[in-house]
């Protein structure tokens, strides 16, 4: 279980974990707009080359056209060819150079005869053989992607397609009279196109908006991701660990050696563990969903209403009556069921066994009496007997000299003396400590044995005597001797306790790992209230008799590591059952 919480804490998600997170899916986010603006760039300024590219291919096919039409020479028609191509949208200015940058033709008439670059940057331009761009600040402020590339329509056309008509020139530019010394550098003319860079700020600016928004959504989908997971996970991880606390919690329930039982706030049985069924004698699936007081056995409502004054009631003493009629004593602990919002759910409640507690107590009480008569017996058995045996010979020796009623005390003398001796034998008996001398012994010929000892008994007063042997019965190991004393006790009680044509009734059965002898008559049988007190030294019903006979007999079985249970109704016999463990069982 407190793997399941270390995992489960493990989980959880931290701001460092964001932030790194965020910080890992951020910049995977940056690279790809990163490349996707770069390419958006490197697309735009493809475009406009292939642009400028086309209106160049336009330019040198309108004046190639223009020559072979006839209108070579022709003044002012290249000029005019360029004005109208730089009318087209997204043309800032066309223009047309010779190598050291001054203007031959312009879609702005005035600039021709000026420079549009110094010698210097023409220069670097002519080192670049081919196409180029790049992109320009105009003087006003506005941006332009400026393409260059030589232009060259047909050679020596240079003169008559550059030059105004006689008698003047426009924009300003040197008329006929300078053509020779221009006449070096037209055939290195450059066409510089210059285009509006607008669009590509516009389509810049919207890339970028775009991959902020794309950025955005995927950082919250990669974080709504991982969040999933998680929670996907912490889900799994909570349900197991909820799953083996609850199988970990019935077992506990289940396995409890008190009983245990919750109800609902309306007094309904929720659940019951065995040992709870078992002291009520019922199902554990009878008790559920059954109603508390109706299962008796307790006043459950007292119980409650005691509750109502304090938190919790513990330990509290009562008897259980249980459903075959006997009592059961019990402890009970009751408590209120509350949840962390404060909200009543029912109540719980624990009962204990004290049977076995019972049990113990008195055997230890037993025990305790025992010891002391056994110490009280030793000392005054010692301090008799000597005494007795004086008092027996004299008593012989005297019914020997003496003749009628004096010979009759002598004897009468004699057998009290007996009598008293045999008191005395058994309280030794009874002091001395329990040597059991165990041996391999057949129980069923154990209880023949002991029958036939009783047999003169049992034929004087009439009773039939039935043995029911268990031929399937294992050996035990067993005092032979010890054991046929008690089985002696009982024999000649239970003959004593029935009148002429009785019957003792004997079973010997296995019963749960150990042997069961019962001894069943048809006496006149015993109060309950009397019962708990039977297996006292010097207890018993009969006007004659010392009242150690089971005292004895449950002090031998006890000895022997078992137990006497004794059952009996006034008018309808008693039933003494032994219990005697098997040791080890031979076939």
């Amino acid at each position: 279980m407190d793997t399941h919480k270390r995992n489960i804490a493990s989980l959880r998600i931290t701001p460092w974990l964001v932030a790194g997170l965020t910080i890992i899916l951020g910049l995977a986010v940056s690279v790809f707009a990163f490349h996707n603006i770069q390419r958006t760039r490197d697309h735009m300024i493809r475009n406009y080359l292939e642009h400028a590219e086309a209106l160049t291919w336009a330019l040198e096919a309108g004046t190639r056209i223009g020559m072979g039409r006839g209108m070579r020479g022709g003044p002012g028609y290249f000029q005019s060819l360029v004005e109208e191509t730089a009318k087209q949208n997204g043309i800032v200015y066309l223009a047309v150079t010779d190598g050291s940058g001054r203007i031959l033709a312009h879609n702005d008439p005035d600039r021709i005869g000026s420079n549009l670059h110094d010698p210097g940057p023409m220069a670097a331009l002519a080192a670049q053989a081919g196409q180029g761009g790049h992109f320009r600040t105009m003087p006003g402020g506005g941006k332009v992607f400026e393409v260059y590339k030589n232009f060259s329509p047909l050679p020596g056309v240079g003169r008559s397609m550059w030059c105004a008509p006689a008698g003047g020139h426009r924009g300003g530019g040197p008329g006929p009279e300078g053509a020779s010394a221009r006449e070096s550098g037209l055939d290195d003319a450059v066409i510089f196109v210059g285009l509006d860079a607008a669009s590509l700020d516009g389509a810049m600016a919207n890339e970028l908006r775009n991959s902020a928004i794309i950025a955005s959504l995927v950082v919250l989908m990669g974080l709504g991701g991982f969040a999933a997971l998680f929670w996907a996970q912490h889900y799994r991880l909570s349900s197991r660990l909820l799953r083996d606390t609850q199988a970990f919690a019935s077992e506990v329930v289940t396995c409890l050696p008190l009983g245990l039982l919750t109800t609902d706030p309306e007094g309904r049985v929720v659940l019951a563990n065995a040992m709870a069924a078992r002291l009520l004698g019922r199902g554990g699936e009878d008790l559920s969903g059954s109603d508390l007081q109706a299962l008796g056995g307790l006043d459950w409502s007292a119980f409650t209403a005691d509750l109502a004054a304090a938190d919790a009631v513990l330990e509290r003493e009562a008897t259980l009556d249980s459903r075959e009629g006997g009592t059961v004593p019990v402890s009970l602990s009751l408590s209120r069921i509350v949840n962390t919002d404060g909200q009543f759910l029912g109540h719980l409640f624990l009962l204990r066994d004290l049977g076995e507690l019972r049990r113990l107590q008195e055997q230890v009480r037993r025990n305790e009496r025992l010891t002391a008569l056994g110490s009280l017996a030793a000392g005054v058995a010692h301090e008799i007997r000597n005494p007795l045996s004086s008092i027996k010979g004299f008593a012989t020796y005297l019914s020997g000299k003496v003749q009628g009623q004096d010979q009759e005390a002598a004897r009468a003398m004699v057998q009290e003396t007996d009598r008293l001796n045999r008191v005395v034998t058994e309280l030794l008996e009874f002091a001395r400590p329990a040597r059991m001398q165990r041996k391999d012994v057949d129980v069923n010929q154990l209880v023949e044995r002991a029958l036939r000892l009783i047999r003169a008994d049992t034929e004087a007063k009439g009773i039939r005597v039935v043995f029911t042997p268990d031929k399937a019965l294992p050996h035990a190991l067993l005092d032979a001797e010890r054991l046929t004393q008690a089985l002696l006790n009982l024999f000649l009680n239970a003959v004593q306790a029935m009148d002429p044509g009785g019957v003792l009734h004997i079973t010997a059965v296995l019963e749960q790992g150990r042997i069961a002898l019962r001894i069943a008559d048809t006496g006149c049988g015993m109060p309950e209230d009397l019962l708990p007190g039977i297996f006292n030294p010097y207890f018993t019903t009969k006007t004659s008799g010392t009242g150690l006979g089971l005292a004895i007999v449950h002090r031998i079985i006890e000895a022997h590591g078992g137990e006497v249970k004794v059952e009996s109704r006034v008018g309808q016999g008693t039933v003494f059952t032994l219990l005697l463990p098997v040791g080890e069982v031979h076939p």
